[in-house]
């Protein structure tokens, strides 16, 4: 095997046990003294099992599921650091957003007393960083095993829009099984997040494994992680990395400008597509390396095949390949020594013709391998992947020899969002390890704009709801004021929605205008009468004359009549009788509230309902309107309502304004609640409430109230709160 030739192991296992910690007394104390601890009344500390700059590791036991799990604790000096916590959770979400047989699965994340923790699972096994210290470099055979499966890793990570940004040895688990595990998404980052880090951010890799862009803060993308993997294959197979310096300084310096190092030279033999292959990631400019973690896998499996065939040899009995050379290196560092020198070899006619024979069988074995190898990449069929997320069907092609695939989306009732639903080429045909494969992703159901029929008759309608693919319902009429009747009036979910094609759409005709019958008031009291009409939203207009045989209050007569339709709001006018005693309505216009009362008393009336206005062009305390109007007829002993003038209110200081903000006014502060003023008299009420910075705007006084009336409401009511600005309250007196 030319690729593992002279390999063997250079440190035993028990050296490379041992690890380099640096951490203060009182830390591994406190680590220590961990163990045992439950988190949450499920997570059991074990044992620590790692360390890192940020946090430690111990293997746990889920008391709840009964397993293993993998705990990792942020150190105590980064937990009052928010930047560390927030760090820290960002691991625990982007590694939750991956699943992937190559990477290791977060179950959970918590934070209890202070002590904040990631739930993993439990990978057994050893680091990637252990075993090439232990075993110096790996024959490459092994290392192009290990970089595939970091390629499917990163894979699945790229599709999820996520740069790992950390790849290096200690990052990566090789469990028993030799299944890489790639761990530890701590400073993960979405790849359109990723744009031009800043600051300590953009080193926050580690520097021997960082790439060029990462190092100079520029964008980062699938490309860099591929870089990094680059210069982990590189260790695995020379033993080195692929630059070295005296400072983390120099070592940066050296990823950005210094020449791409050539693997053979390092001592070591590689063959010359891994070479190329590594030299090819290594390139400075992310758009010289491998765009994908795709194409590098392609490259990878064209890499050295027969290198595998020959690293399988022996595996048959149910161990990893790499287990077998990990003991057929044991064997040889354990000082095996070489055969004794044999004697000479004497011609024999049997034994040359066994030889011929094994050369002819092995020939023809040979030449069957080739054949059914040639059948297999003839014959390869493409798995039917519907119904499958696109996480399972993308490893199910990687499984199959299929590395080139690409998403498109496309609408599918039958299957739900985000699952498979096809692929071109179609299932069961025949395909070749390199080709390209599509998969088609469901967007789920086709969504479609609805139609604006509002206005159109029911049947056109329907028509174009039920051409776009909805079903229609037509529902119970309705009223509307600006639709014709029989047209459609509602449309629900309205017009311009988008929704599922197949969607129920309900229609409503139109019933025309919503009208109201008029009752027929006549006979009533001038009372039932207005609160009937009123009942109705109609408004009331009553006019009184004389009548000597119909008692008082008594509506004679209505305008428009009962039984007839009007629209909502209508104003109905009635006749009411005044009674054999019906008077005159003396002029009370220009007069003075008690003036006003002396002349209605006079005439057998009284003063009804005080309002007040403000006007500019009469002194205040004077009446400018009446009803009933003056000369008109009224029942003996009936109120005359009248609107009393009031003097505007004094103009409040304003604010000085800003040369800014010239002309505009600006609200002054809010003022208290309303002040409660019931009970008290005008004047009483109106002190009060200019001592709280209101000011009085009218008085009403109710019908049949003395002039010295007491407050009885006020409007705003007592204890509201007003917008800034306003500060007019009226005044209700009575009785």
């Amino acid at each position: 095997m030319r690729a593992t030739a002279g390999w063997r192991p250079l440190r035993s296992r028990a050296t490379s046990s041992r690890r380099l910690c640096r951490c203060t007394l009182s830390d591994l104390r406190r680590t220590n003294a961990m163990i045992d601890t439950i988190y949450n009344n499920r997570y059991r500390l074990d044992a620590i099992i790692g360390e890192g700059g940020m946090a430690v590791v111990y293997r746990g036991y889920d008391l709840l599921l009964r397993r293993q799990v993998a705990i990792k604790v942020l150190r105590s000096q980064y937990a009052s650091d928010e930047s560390f916590v927030q760090r820290f959770y960002e691991e625990a979400r982007a590694a939750a957003k991956l699943s992937h047989p190559n990477i290791v699965n977060t179950y959970d994340v918590g934070e209890v007393n202070g002590s904040h923790y990631i739930v993993e699972e439990f990978v057994p096994g050893e680091t990637l960083a252990a075993l090439v210290a232990r075993e110096n470099c790996l024959p490459e055979a092994v290392a192009v095993r290990y970089a595939r499966q970091i390629c499917f890793a990163l894979a699945a990570s790229h599709r999820a829009d996520l740069l790992h940004r950390d790849i290096k040895p200690s990052n990566v688990l090789i469990t028993p099984d030799d299944v890489v595990r790639v761990t530890d998404f701590g400073i993960a980052r979405a790849m359109q997040a990723s744009a031009s880090p800043s600051g300590a951010e953009a080193i926050m890799g580690s520097v021997p494994y960082c790439s060029p862009e990462q190092l100079s803060g520029e964008r980062m993308s699938a490309a860099s992680d591929l870089y990094s993997l680059g210069v982990v294959l590189f260790e695995m197979v020379t033993g080195k990395r692929p630059y070295t310096a005296e400072t983390a300084l120099g070592v940066a310096m050296a990823h950005v400008s210094a020449d791409v190092p050539n693997p053979s030279a390092q001592g070591v033999a590689v063959s010359p597509d891994l070479r190329d292959i590594i030299q090819k990631l290594l390139q400075k400019a992310p758009a010289d390396r491998y765009q994908s973690a795709g194409e590098a896998l392609s490259a990878l499996r064209r890499c050295c095949k027969h290198v595998e065939e020959e690293a399988d040899e022996g595996a048959a009995g149910g161990d990893t390949p790499t287990a077998v050379w990990r003991r057929r290196a044991l064997k040889t560092a354990a000082g095996d020594l070489p055969p004794a020198a044999a004697p000479a070899p004497v011609w024999q006619m049997g034994r040359a013709v066994g030889m011929a024979a094994a050369v002819l069988v092995a020939i023809v074995a040979f030449a069957l391998v080739f054949a059914a190898q040639k059948a297999v990449s003839r014959g390869l069929t493409l798995p039917d992947l519907t119904g499958k997320s696109q996480v399972e069907a993308i490893a199910a092609l990687h499984s199959v020899g299929i590395d080139s695939v690409s998403l498109k989306q496309r609408t599918d009732a039958a299957v739900s969002a985000g699952l498979v639903d096809g692929s071109s080429p179609a299932p069961n045909a025949k395909v070749r390890p390199g080709d390209a494969v599509v998969l088609y992703l469901s967007a789920g159901p086709e969504r479609v704009r609805v139609p604006d029929v509002v206005g159109k008759d029911v049947r056109s309608a329907t028509a174009m709801l039920s051409a776009v693919g909805f079903l229609v319902r037509v529902s119970a009429p309705v009223h509307s004021a600006t639709v014709k009747q029989g047209m459609v009036a509602q449309v629900n979910p309205p017009g311009n929605a988008t929704l599922e094609k197949g969607s129920v759409i309900a229609l409503s005709a139109s019933l025309g205008p919503l009208t109201v019958h008029v009752p027929n008031v006549v006979s009533m009291t001038d009372a039932d009468a207005r609160s009937a009409l009123s009942r109705l939203g109609l408004r009331m207009i009553a006019n009184v004359m004389p009548s000597v045989d119909i008692p008082p209050h008594t509506v004679v007569d209505q305008d428009p009549a009962g039984g007839s339709t009007v629209d909502p709001g209508a104003t109905v006018t009635v006749d009411i009788s005044g009674g054999p005693n019906a008077v005159a309505v003396p002029d009370v216009v220009g007069m003075s509230l008690d003036d006003a009362r002396s002349s209605l008393e006079q005439a057998g009336l009284v003063v009804g309902r005080v309002a007040h206005a403000v006007v500019t062009d009469t002194s205040a305390g004077t009446i400018v309107s009446q009803t009933p109007s003056a000369a008109s007829q009224a029942p003996q002993g009936s109120a005359v309502d009248v609107v009393l003038a009031v003097a505007p209110a004094a103009a409040s200081p304003q604010t000085e304004t800003s040369p800014g903000a010239a002309g505009t006014a600006t609200a002054g502060p809010a003022l208290p609640p309303v002040p409660n003023v019931i009970g008290m008299s005008v004047e009483e009420a109106r002190a009060s409430l200019e001592k709280a910075g209101y000011h009085v705007d009218h008085v009403t006084l109710l019908s049949g109230g003395p002039a010295g009336a007491k407050v009885v409401n006020t409007e705003p009511e007592p204890g509201a709160t007003t917008p800034p600005g306003t500060t007019a309250v009226n005044l209700i007196a009575g009785h």
